[in-house]
């Protein structure tokens, strides 16, 4: 049995110990809140440096290394992002708010297994079964290395339009870019070309996670696209998350009308040109622009890339427009 004396040692040290740790944990906590404030105001760099230097602090604050996940997640660093999260939650962060910030990111990453077993999920029980079954059966494209697909711009689709064909049938998608995956109208639900999840309480459309089993884009197939359900304006329309194009590294054209697409999902390292970093967040897909973020679907952004080509290098955070 340990003397009286030496219990009380330990707890003054541990006391000590935690009085250190205090202002340490404060300053840290000081950073991350600046950092996230310059990540609003659209210094980029300027945030991500302190977020390095957070974690510097301390290599084991759950708060830092999550701060630093979300941030690199965002600017298309995906798996290194979905690890740092990981060792945020094993070092102690509330497992429901790393569950939130991992949830988008296993699946930008395709990783349906991770998702479908995410401790303290917060998908509702449609999208788990979905990510179950996605688990097993994953998407995939098949198709050319690269191939042009046709797309269209208006004023009223700023980012374009795309002819997707499902079955027999086709739909006129509208390119989002606050959108994941594909919004068809309710009317597809019972198609066999959709396989839906839903529970038994399901009251609506919006209760019922979906997966369109094969889109044909251009002279690409993608099978397993996950799919939810809207309403849409006419029958044969559809949304089109600019995630699904941004995994295969689109280059568009709006003069032209035609976009290109790589089946690998990468843009050549040397592609010449200037490059506007992006941030993906839950509201959309965001460039860079004079130290402020813009929605890149935003009129004072498309009025310029609907001038000239650029490709969404999504991989490296940047949209890739040509030097004039």
């Amino acid at each position: 049995m340990r003397h009286p004396a030496f219990r009380t040692v330990l707890v003054v040290g541990a006391l000590w110990a935690a009085a250190l740790a205090a202002p340490v944990r404060a300053q840290e906590d000081a950073v991350i809140a600046h950092a996230d404030t310059l990540l609003i105001a659209g210094r980029v760099f300027s945030a991500e440096s302190l977020y390095y230097r957070a974690v510097r602090m301390d290599s084991h604050d759950p708060a830092a290394r999550l701060a630093l996940g979300k941030y690199l997640a965002a600017r298309g660093a995906l798996r290194v992002g979905a690890v740092l999260m990981e060792e945020a939650r094993y070092f102690g962060a509330d497992q429901a708010q790393v569950a939130r910030a991992l949830a988008p990111v296993y699946e930008a990453l395709g990783d349906y297994a991770a998702l479908a077993s995410l401790p303290a999920s917060p998908l509702p029980y449609a999208e788990r079964a979905r990510a179950e079954w996605l688990g097993a059966h994953p998407p995939a494209t098949a198709g050319p290395d690269s191939a042009r697909a046709d797309y269209r711009v208006s004023d009223s689709h700023l980012l374009g339009q795309v002819v997707l064909r499902l079955g027999a049938d086709s739909v006129v998608a509208a390119i989002d870019a606050r959108v994941h995956g594909l919004v068809l109208d309710p009317s597809w639900m019972d198609r066999r070309e959709i396989r839906r999840f839903a529970s038994r309480g399901a009251r609506g459309p919006a209760d019922v996670a979906g997966v369109a089993l094969a889109v044909r884009l251009g002279a690409f197939t993608l099978t397993n696209v996950p799919v939810r359900f809207e309403v849409q304006h006419a029958r044969d329309g559809a949304v089109l998350g600019l995630d699904v194009l941004a995994a295969l590294a689109p280059t568009f054209d709006p003069v032209d009308g035609h976009m290109l697409l790589r089946r690998s999902g990468v843009v050549a390292a040397n592609t010449p040109g200037f490059r506007i970093p992006t941030l993906v967040t839950d509201r959309g897909v965001f460039v860079v622009k004079t130290e402020t973020t813009f929605p890149i679907g935003h009129p004072d952004v498309q009025q310029y890339l609907r001038r000239t080509p650029w490709t969404l290098d999504a991989q490296n955070g940047e949209v890739i427009v040509p030097v004039r």
